[in-house]
């Protein structure tokens, strides 16, 4: 693969800094701007300083995506979270810069440099239930004993595989599992998995994409080179993915509580009875797992389950194996997870539930009376259905973060108690105070976390700090 004179990489977070690792071992000169002031302000500042030592040279704070347009980079490799829509991207793409994004990049190098037909491309999409997903389908595909990769917006870029593929004949193709988000695929052009699926289509994010339309659009771009032999997964019981069937350009299963039922000429999908999950592949039906035996709570996660179940299928996975990795599944951490129970009450945190709707979900997974945490950084997403949810199954809010006086005004609205927080543990002492015996704490913010935290893993983890010190106390 040929590279320019000078490549530029806007964001040095984990995807950046994999990025030009990958750069500066192929001899290029690289460029790192990230609008952070100093180098002990970036989280990845270790990282940044071994890259140093490797060649890399540095831009930090105001203006510094601007101040890259001097250079005159002709490729400019952007950050998930840096939108293109931005003026200084703009700016810096008029100036002669070819914008393109980590997946994008990642995807040719490992195209070119080892050869597409070694590896089965597993992309994975969504509003919401991306990461459950890509999870249950990487265990299903390893405990089949196939050689597997997790990567993607999961905290491990594909840069950092491309130099490490296994070479020998026996372990191809390898499977890489990628979750992959709609600021990835906004920067796609070549990118073509074999198998994408698609977990959910709301409304989120409009704080980066220009609009709704734009927003779904991306979304869409997973299947955009995809030919006729390639495969679309498909959640059935979503509306806006059922909407993006109208751009498949290969195959499609589906997958859905009624599909079997309701799709008579469905050849390919997975559905269930409430009881058995059930699969056909082109010939007989046949049962894949229980779902009683699945512990992730809501209706959301048995559409990932569906999901997940039919990728893993068409990439390979043994039924009987299947069955095995859900029975033990428990889920990954920031998702419905179970932090603690102090004095006969329960601690779930949801923080990963930064949109509108996947709080809601979160509330409708639990029958016991809800104390919910919300709040924080509004993405522009439609709050009815969470509005609907606060009425029907919360018995008190703790409201935090810039979106809080807009979730007091719900709160009253709906009738449900409220109060307001500055942090998360006076968050979670406020929701004590709500909180009896048998009902839950929820942290399901509906919002993102920038407004208090670094992200919501650390809005997650100060939950968890915070249930920890309650905790002691008692």
């Amino acid at each position: 693969m040929e590279f320019p004179k000078i490549v530029a990489i806007l964001g040095l977070g984990v995807s950046g800094c994999a990025i030009a690792e990958a750069l500066l071992r192929r001899g290029v000169k690289v460029v790192g701007a990230d609008e952070k002031a100093s180098l002990d302000e970036l989280e990845q500042r270790e990282y940044v300083e071994r890259l140093l030592g490797q060649g890399l040279e540095l831009i930090l704070g105001k203006n510094a995506f601007a101040r890259l347009i001097g250079l005159q980079p002709k490729l400019a490799i952007l950050s998930p979270g840096i939108s293109v829509h931005r003026e200084d991207i703009k700016a810096l793409a008029r100036s002669g810069a070819k914008i393109v994004g980590e997946v994008e990049f990642s995807y040719r190098l490992l195209a070119e440099e080892l050869g597409r037909d070694k590896v089965c491309l597993i992309a994975i999409t969504g509003t919401k239930g991306k990461t459950t997903t890509v999870h249950l389908i990487a265990r299903m595909l390893e405990a089949s004993g196939l050689r597997t990769i997790l990567a993607g917006n999961v905290g491990v870029p594909l840069a950092k595989f491309v130099d490490e593929f296994p070479r020998d004949k026996e372990s191809l193709p390898v499977r890489v599992v990628m979750e992959v988000s709609s600021f990835q695929l906004a920067t796609c052009e070549t990118f073509r998995p074999d198998i994408a699926a698609v977990t959910t289509l709301f409304v989120d994010h409009l704080d980066w994409h220009s609009s709704v339309e734009d927003y779904r659009l991306s979304k869409a771009k997973i299947f955009a080179n995809q030919r006729g032999d390639d495969w679309a997964v498909l959640n059935a019981d979503n509306a806006g993915v059922r909407w993006m069937a109208q751009f498949v350009r290969g195959k499609i299963l589906w997958c859905g509580k009624e599909v079997a039922s309701s799709c008579p000429y469905c050849t390919h999908w997975v559905s269930d009875d409430g009881e058995i999950v059930w699969a056909s592949l082109g010939g007989d039906k046949f049962p894949v797992a229980r779902l009683s035996e699945f512990m992730l709570r809501g209706e959301h996660n048995r559409q990932n389950l569906r999901v997940a179940i039919g990728t893993a299928l068409l990439a390979g996975a043994r039924p009987d194996v299947i069955a095995d990795v859900i029975r033990n599944f428990k889920g990954v951490p920031n998702r419905l997870e179970l932090v603690g129970e102090v004095n006969g009450i329960k601690f779930i945190n949801d923080s990963a539930a930064t949109t509108p709707d996947a709080a809601a979900a979160g509330i409708r997974s639990f029958d016991a009376p809800i104390v919910l945490i919300a709040g924080g950084r509004d993405k522009g997403g439609n709050w009815n259905e969470f509005e609907k949810a606060l009425r029907e199954r919360v018995k008190a809010l703790v409201a935090m973060g810039e979106f809080a006086d807009r979730l007091v005004a719900m709160s009253m609205k709906v009738g449900v108690k409220v109060t307001k927080a500055s942090s998360m543990d006076e968050a979670v002492k406020r929701a004590v105070e709500f909180a009896e015996p048998g009902d839950i704490v929820l942290l399901s913010p509906g919002c993102a976390s920038q407004d208090m935290f670094r992200n919501y893993e650390h809005r997650g983890e100060e939950f968890r700090k915070a249930v920890r010190e309650l905790s002691s106390e008692n």
